[in-house]
């Protein structure tokens, strides 16, 4: 790979420039890594060996964040909570209703029991 004069990085391919320029216009990982291919752990590294950073208040700017070793503001934060909430209330709707129902009378007769 060519060095640039300018700023002494490697050169980018046309897939990771254009990687880089999703990341910051605001699109998602998954959409990034669909139209170019480059692995998520791949884009935040590359994102912050060149200085690029995904929009504030995103979960991608939460790993840009995470990427250059800094903690995270708190727009970031906050969207990466919720993310995680959201994918575990997702994760819990996926428990067959016959289970969930089982569950909750063990926990009913556990409480009667105390």
């Amino acid at each position: 790979m060519a060095t640039s004069a300018i700023s002494g990085l490697l050169a980018l391919s046309a897939g990771e420039a254009v990687a880089l320029t999703l990341l910051r216009d605001g699109y998602t990982q998954r959409t990034v890594e669909a139209r170019t291919g480059i692995a998520p752990g791949d884009l935040y590294r590359l994102a912050a060996r060149h200085n690029i950073t995904a929009p504030h208040g995103t979960c991608e700017g939460h790993d840009c964040h995470e990427a250059r070793g800094e903690d995270p503001c708190g727009p970031c934060e906050l969207a990466r909570a919720r993310a995680v909430s959201r994918a575990l209330a997702q994760q819990r709707r996926k428990i067959p209703a016959a289970l969930r129902t089982r569950h909750a009378a063990c926990a009913r007769r556990k409480a009667v029991t105390r």
